[in-house]
């Protein structure tokens, strides 16, 4: 095995320009690796090795002949396995979908089969990709590269958990309510969440939340996850959605800083939640480095109130899982006990109750846009606390204070509401020497100013790319 897993996608992508390494060679390690590391972590939960040879192969031929489909042909790349793959199972962690086996691709899968990446493995994710951490009945727990002891977090776990470990450069997730934000800050690698419609959607699963959902790219280094994003982006015709925007086609290469100085608001709390002290005191170091590089930067609140997305999220989710479980004897002794309960409750949610929750979604997105016309950015932590133990659905200590099902979420969830970008990247380690994420959240549509803000900071505050043993 030689070092290729641990370099970034940017790397590679230059190894391969300069014919110093075929992708056969860079999809080979992959393999290696997942044979030599994912039996801890169990990160990768299907893989079609010869197929990623051979694709591999083919993409040398290409390069070779002078036809290349694009910077990430011929690299790797791994897919969350809620995302539908044509030719490999998409089974939403769920025991109802475990012989699912999607005949066409989603749009993002589409383009990136035609910008040549190499579609080889399916990461895991928790039941209907809604947990906090990534355990289900089908594959059991992906547990955390840095402390295996611990969880990467949900629901894109895997995808992280498989980055983290240098099972492959690049990632494909999904976040509705923090999915890749949260598990990347757990994991120490760069998780987006774009903007709503950025990445149109067609062939998939049940939206459970509305369009809380998006296709989400997930990597090691900032640029990488934009070299995924900038593929994958873009209008089409079968996602209404998709056609708000009008600043395409996006540049080929990310602009390194501002070409002005920005206006950030510093979160550091959500109407006096517990915070870790360690997420705390990283997070607040990251806003005196954007202090030091010429932002403007003042402490402030966030602008929402908790309440309404709790309300928000759970009374949407319930419906949804009724409608996508059931209530038939069977159908519930296939699921977890929390989608159970969950899908149960969402039977006896009223139309009234419904439809204050859709109403509310509203009033968050007002409060959003009058926030983003006085800050440019808003900068918190990505998550309230630090990784949990294996076995527990959530952390139940935060800051020396008991924890609820939703109380590491606070910073994240609102986001999905109000539909706008919002990135998780490295802020450092604390005296535990976990991983912790800062978060940046823009305006809706302004993408490419929170990933240039990232870049920025990545910059100046350097990040080891993978964790220790690894």
């Amino acid at each position: 095995m030689t070092d290729l897993g641990r370099r970034p996608a940017s790397d590679l992508i230059g190894l391969l320009a300069d014919g110093e390494v075929s992708s056969r060679e860079i999809v080979g390690d992959f393999v290696s690796r997942y044979e030599l590391f994912n039996p801890a972590i169990s990160a990768i939960i299907e893989i079609d090795a010869d197929a990623a040879l051979k694709a591999a192969t083919e993409s040398d031929l290409r390069r070779k002949a002078g036809e290349s489909l694009g910077p990430l042909d011929g690299l790797p790349i791994t897919v969350k396995d809620n995302i539908h793959v044509r030719g490999l199972g998409a089974r939403w962690g769920s025991r109802l979908f475990a012989d699912h086996r999607p005949e066409v691709d989603d749009i993002a899968i589409e383009r990136l089969r035609a910008g040549g990446a190499n579609l080889l493995a399916k990461t895991n994710t928790p039941e209907f990709a809604l947990a906090a951490h990534t355990d289900n009945l089908l594959h059991g727990p992906t547990r955390n590269p840095w402390r295996l002891d611990l969880t990467p977090g949900g629901s894109s776990g895997g995808a992280v958990a498989a980055l983290a470990a240098g099972i492959g450069p690049l990632a494909i997730g999904t976040d509705a309510g923090g999915s890749i934000r949260r598990p990347a800050s757990y994991a120490g690698v760069v998780g987006f969440r774009p903007s709503t419609g950025r990445i149109p959607r067609g062939a998939g699963f049940p939206a459970l939340a509305m369009d809380f959902q998006v296709v989400a790219p997930a990597a090691r280094t900032v640029a990488d996850t934009y070299s995924i994003f900038r593929l994958i982006a873009g209008p089409d015709p079968r996602d209404r959605s998709s056609l708000a925007f009008n600043d395409y086609p996006l540049p080929m290469q990310l602009a390194e800083g501002q070409q002005r100085r920005l206006r950030i608001c510093y979160v550091p709390d959500v109407e006096g939640c517990a915070v870790d002290r360690e997420v705390h005191d990283q997070v607040h170091a990251a806003a005196l480095t954007f202090s030091a590089l010429g932002h403007h930067v003042e402490s402030g609140a966030m602008p929402f109130v908790l309440a309404d997305i709790e309300r928000i999220w759970s009374t949407l989710t319930a419906v949804s899982l009724a409608r996508v479980v059931g209530l038939s004897a069977e159908s519930l002794a296939q699921v977890s006990a929390s989608s159970r309960a969950s899908a149960q409750r969402g039977a006896t949610v009223s139309a009234q109750e419904y439809s204050d929750a859709v109403d509310a979604i509203q009033k968050v997105r007002q409060g959003v846009d009058a926030f983003f016309s006085r800050f440019d950015v808003l900068l918190s932590p990505a998550s309230a606390s630090l990784p949990w133990a294996i076995g527990q659905a959530f952390a139940e200590v935060i800051d020396g204070r008991e924890a609820g099902p939703r109380s590491a979420a606070v910073f994240a969830t609102f986001v999905n509401v109000a539909g706008i970008p919002a990135i998780s990247l490295p802020a450092g380690r604390g005296a535990s020497r976990l991983p912790i994420g800062l978060q940046l959240a823009g305006a809706f549509g302004r993408d490419l100013q929170v990933l240039g803000l990232a870049m920025e900071y990545e910059s100046a505050s350097p990040w080891q790319l993978l964790a220790d043993t690894y």
